[in-house]
């Protein structure tokens, strides 16, 4: 994965601070996308061939905020 930094994103804290975004694609996952965020805090997307969605969101102190399995549409 080949990182891109942006600045000045709205982390899943409420904080605007500078972010990392990672975006690679693989034979089990069609596209898996990554925010890293200064403060700490995670959101890792994974969209898979069948159309499901999983999405995983971590406040900066490890708290889960969002962990859910979409099913295709």
């Amino acid at each position: 994965m080949v990182p891109t930094t942006v600045k000045s994103e709205r982390a899943p804290c409420g904080q605007t601070v500078e972010c990392q975004t990672f975006e690679d694609q693989d034979d089990q996952i069609l596209l898996t996308q990554e925010l890293s965020y200064a403060c700490g805090c995670l959101s890792i997307r994974h969209e898979y061939h069948d159309g499901s969605v999983a999405q995983r969101v971590v406040h900066h102190d490890g708290t889960v905020l969002v962990d859910e399995l979409l099913g295709s549409e």
